[in-house]
């Protein structure tokens, strides 16, 4: 009755310490942490990069990706433990009665325990190439969280430009809205003295309520762009933010003229790509899988085990045993040649997939560079244009107070000015949108300050 207490006992605490004891022996939840953050109080004026930190930290599609190289990691550590010996423990208490014609009957309560050991020795491959495809998906997990990281901090980076980019514009409206009524009031007085039609007053009091309604509507857009970037932070998207605006000269800094090389590092740094690319390593190793489930398997096994009568007070009794095992199988209706064949066709699949993946890059960094190089030169012009039709209108307002030019000269210069200040502002945000767009498609998107 001792050696069962002692088996029984030792079969409790294998049962529920081993599992707790070491969560993660193989290693495989230690390769990427979670990126650190710093609280920074939304009351105050934030940069691009504090805003990044944020959305990082908060936002929850994030969140499940680096999750998702958690589950990757869990199903790595399972192939892995493959390599190990496998150990169960059982022990039983049966009561049975047997009654037999005549009266007599036989009361027994027996007693049990047992451990058994099974150990897989050889199986032609079949361990190594599932632990090398689970791998491969754990690094792929990894990639495709840096992936979705880029994509957020692309995504925020233009939704932060995009919002201050509204912001100016709706100031540019102000400042024509400014002169709309400048002008109104300046035709209202000349009217009142005789020296201009009735119309030169309606069509600026026209233009000045234009004016006045292309201000509001423009709110709404800044409303919208900041709901579109607390979104992304995570946050209401009524939340009061307050963006630092970078006080800067616009540079073409990159070199984009040789478009193979870029496309090349594009390739070499596309954490999408390098993904894909392992997705397409792990079906071929599936292939291997599926031939090695053919082939022969050689295992280890043993036992122990004690059994006792409570009520008859018989001997104890002990067995054991250890031996090996071959496994051969020789027909599965067909299964396995299906089986490889799926392998095939999958592996064929993500060798199309990553064909597929690499032109769309090469577009996308065909066109990546075009746009950069566009929203330079359409800055560079805009300076131009917005020097040239702020003195247009000064000249064509002090005209029309001598008289030399009509109202329809004053309103158009003033219309063009209005378009200039927007053209200004949007092309001074488009270049930085253009540029982390770059960034993003060679894979070297990131949070720097």
């Amino acid at each position: 009755m001792k050696v069962l207490k002692k088996i029984g006992l030792s079969l409790l605490w294998i049962s529920f310490a081993l599992p707790a004891a070491a969560m993660d022996p193989f290693g495989v939840y230690e390769q990427r942490d979670e990126p650190s953050c710093r609280t920074k109080s939304l009351s105050e004026p934030l940069d691009l990069w504090e805003v990044m930190e944020i959305a990082v930290c908060q936002n929850p599609s994030l969140k499940v990706s680096y999750l998702a190289t958690k589950v990757s990691g869990a199903e790595y550590g399972q192939s892995l433990a493959a390599y190990l010996p496998s150990l169960d423990g059982t022990a039983s208490l049966t009561q049975s009665n047997t009654k037999v014609d005549g009266g007599t009957s036989d009361d027994q309560t027996d007693v049990g325990a047992s451990l058994s050991l099974n150990w897989l020795l050889l199986d032609f491959g079949g361990r190594s190439a599932t632990a090398d495809q689970f791998k491969a998906y754990l690094t792929s997990a990894y990639y495709t969280y840096d992936n979705s990281l880029q994509t957020l901090l692309y995504n925020v980076a233009e939704s932060f430009f995009s919002v201050l980019s509204a912001e100016e514009n709706y100031e540019g409206l102000l400042e024509s809205e400014k002169a709309s009524q400048k002008a109104y009031e300046e035709a209202s007085s000349r009217f009142n003295l005789g020296l201009v039609p009735l119309s030169d007053k309606l069509q600026a009091e026209t233009a000045y309520a234009q004016a006045k309604l292309s201000s509001t509507v423009a709110q709404k857009e800044i409303a919208i762009q900041r709901g579109n970037l607390a979104h992304l932070m995570n946050l209401p998207p009524y939340t009061p933010l307050k963006l630092n605006r970078r006080d800067e000269k616009i540079q073409d800094t990159e070199n984009v003229d040789e478009i193979e090389k870029l496309i090349e590092k594009a390739l070499a740094n596309r954490p999408d790509y390098k993904a894909r690319e392992l997705a397409k390593k792990a079906a071929e190793l599936d292939i291997e899988i599926a031939r090695s489930d053919g082939l022969p398997t050689l295992s280890a096994n043993a036992g122990a085990g004690v059994g006792d009568d409570l009520r008859q007070g018989r001997d104890t009794k002990y067995n054991s045993s250890a031996g090996l095992r071959l496994s051969v199988p020789i027909f599965t209706g067909f299964q396995q040649s299906y089986k490889i064949g799926q392998a095939v066709y999958q592996y064929e699949q993500a060798q199309n997939e990553l064909t597929s993946l690499k032109n769309t890059i090469e577009n996308e960094v065909w066109a990546a560079v075009q746009d950069y190089k566009t929203s330079f030169r359409t800055h560079t012009i805009s300076q131009t244009l917005l020097k040239s039709a702020e003195e247009s209108e000064r000249v064509a307002f002090a005209s029309y107070k001598v008289g030399r030019v009509n109202i329809l000269t004053l309103l158009d210069a003033q219309a063009q000015l209005a378009e200039a200040r927007i053209e200004f502002s949007t092309s001074f945000y488009n270049f930085l949108i253009a540029k982390n767009n770059l960034m993003r498609v060679l894979g070297q998107m990131e949070a720097r300050s």
